[in-house]
């Protein structure tokens, strides 16, 4: 059943779609799970910072802005002495969601190829170091495994900050 779903989704459009079923769900797991924790991020930001809205935040905000946002909201909580069981936690949640956001850009800013496999693929132009590489199954692997470990961050930081959820 699903197999033919996914099959009329693809005669929707004359795009030359990866045969592989998985890469595109895999791909859209990825840009769903970034939204999510995006979101959840500002949630985290408007729980310490009352003055914030969260849809306003996601509206207005990049997700660069959003981390700027909880980068200086961590500054500071240390500077007033708030939660400082989360420091860390919210230190390494911030770098680990940065790395996160160069390599979601990775894969919205790549475009389609067809590789020396014969499969279309999304390929990234040059990237820091002038490389160029494949968004493959292993990269955004990568990337869905990292998504956990920044929500299980941001679930660390709430259970201090919302005592009562």
């Amino acid at each position: 059943m699903i197999i033919n779903e996914v099959k009329d989704i693809k005669k929707q459009t004359r795009l030359a779609l990866p045969a592989d079923d998985f890469y595109l769900y895999r791909l859209g797991v990825a840009i769903y799970g970034f939204a999510s924790i995006n979101s959840f991020m500002a949630e985290i930001i408007c729980h310490i910072d009352k003055s914030q809205n969260q849809s306003t935040l996601l509206s207005d905000k990049t997700s660069g802005q959003i981390l700027k946002m909880f980068r200086d909201l961590l500054t500071n909580i240390k500077n007033t002495g708030k939660y400082p069981g989360i420091y860390d936690v919210m230190e390494h949640t911030a770098d680990l969601f940065e790395e996160l956001n160069d390599q979601r850009t990775d894969f919205v800013h790549s475009y389609p190829i067809t590789n020396t496999l014969g499969e279309q693929i999304l390929h990234r132009r040059k990237d820091k170091t002038g490389k160029y590489f494949e968004i493959d199954d292993v990269f955004l692997d990568r990337f869905i495994s990292a998504l956990h470990d920044v929500s299980n961050g941001l679930y660390e930081i709430r259970k201090v900050v919302r005592t009562d959820l």
